[in-house]
């Protein structure tokens, strides 16, 4: 029997997507989701999410690329002077090839370590870490994660080996291209080969390649390919069509990919006859990261 984690990412960030999220829980065709410490919508998250789920397991979405840094002694070093963090994704890979600077590993802990005891002691029961665009796969920062791990006792991750099926890979190329998602994919892999992880993964993944824009029979046929016994995991970022999206740009940054229509279709997707009859059909069990050991 095959086991899928289904991650909803980004609980947090906005109210339509918190609700979103919400519905895919109560309808039990999403069993994980992450939430974003330091998103605007954090409160809004543990309010409506959250509480209404205390019994779930939720996995803690890193974030060092977007919004205020929750420790704000790192000004000029991973924050501006608004404690806005200020290095780029692609600028936390890069730093791989630069010689460790121990301010920036200390300041990358601490904010870390912050996110960690806020979900902490708002009683939410982690289950695991994954990452705001997939950050912890740059070598040095999983280091450090790992380490946080060991202190929190937290031994779960999300890691993106995302197996390349032939049939699709070339599938959807100008998209892919222009996404930059072949480039994700290969960055990843490299790094993956410098990484050591001593956590618990699921063994697969899937959710770069087809990143903002899902192709359902890309999913179905990658599901398939996997070996029995296996575990992967699904990375879908759903939403609620955005009502009034002139408070909402004014709200959350990066709107464009929030209120991109691929979340709406993703929602849709989730809650469909079709795919929950896939899984019927194919004999794959749902699981949570809490479930892997």
């Amino acid at each position: 029997m095959k086991k899928l984690i289904i991650s909803c990412d980004d609980l947090g960030i906005s109210e339509e997507i918190n609700l979103s999220i919400r519905k895919c829980l109560d309808k039990g065709v999403a069993t994980s989701s992450s939430i974003i410490a330091n998103g605007k919508f954090y409160n809004h998250a543990l309010e409506n999410v959250i509480n209404k789920f205390p019994n779930n397991f939720y996995g803690l979405h890193l974030n060092l690329t977007e919004g205020k840094a929750l420790n704000k002694n790192n000004t000029n070093i991973i924050c501006d002077k608004n404690n806005e963090f200020k290095i780029s994704a692609r600028k936390y890979f890069l730093l791989n090839f630069y010689r460790s600077n121990n301010n920036l590993k200390n300041a990358v802990y601490e904010e870390l370590k912050d996110q960690i005891k806020k979900v902490l002691s708002d009683g939410i029961k982690l289950s695991h870490f994954d990452s705001h665009e997939h950050i912890h796969h740059s070598p040095w920062l999983f280091k450090i994660i790992t380490v946080l791990g060991k202190e929190f006792k937290i031994n779960k991750i999300r890691f993106v080996n995302e197996k390349i099926i032939l049939k699709t890979y070339f599938k959807d190329m100008f998209y892919k291209i222009m996404s930059l998602n072949y480039l994700k994919h290969l960055i990843i892999n490299i790094c993956n080969t410098k990484i050591k992880n001593s956590l618990i993964s699921p063994e697969y993944f899937f959710g770069i390649l087809n990143s903002g824009k899902l192709k359902k029979d890309e999913l179905f046929l990658y599901l398939d390919k996997i070996n029995l016994n296996k575990t992967i995991e699904f990375c879908v970022h759903p939403a609620n069509q955005v009502i009034d999206k002139i408070k909402f740009q004014k709200e959350v940054s990066y709107n464009s990919f929030y209120i991109s229509k691929n979340r709406f279709y993703e929602k849709d997707f989730l809650l469909s006859n079709e795919f929950s009859n896939f899984l019927k059909q194919k004999n794959v069990r749902l699981i949570n990261f809490s479930d892997l050991n």
